[in-house]
């Protein structure tokens, strides 16, 4: 486990210059002193939309056409509110609550854009 755990570590080291995430070390996941490249909320975010993208290449969709763009659209709502009122509010999130909207968001990307693509097709 260790192991995996350092390789995961280095390979994380490529994406310390995204452009759109702060990879800020306070709030980013952390194992043995060592930090994740991206923050806890893209972190869970990438993750989110991966699995999602899994499930829906496994199993058929659950949400079709219009009820796949409202899920999808509600789903980054927890998302939006947590980050601008950490943003431009006065509190701070914590990494819990990071990685909870993170999931949300990544899995709300994937369902709103699947439901504009079918609606276009």
């Amino acid at each position: 486990m260790t192991d995996l755990m350092e390789r995961l570590f280095r390979a994380s080291q490529i994406f310390r210059s995204y452009p759109l995430c702060h990879s800020d070390p306070s709030r980013s996941f952390c194992y043995r002193g060592r930090y994740f490249g991206l923050c806890a909320r893209c972190t869970t975010m990438y993750l989110g939309g991966i699995l999602t993208m899994l499930a829906y290449l496994l199993w058929e969709p659950v949400f079709q056409g219009i009820l796949s763009l409202v899920v999808g659209g509600l789903l980054l709502v927890p998302g939006g509110v947590d980050g601008t009122t950490q943003m431009f509010g006065d509190r701070e999130s914590t990494n819990s609550l990071r990685a909870v909207t993170g999931l949300l968001l990544g899995m709300g990307v994937v369902i709103l854009v699947y439901g504009f693509v079918t609606m276009l097709l």
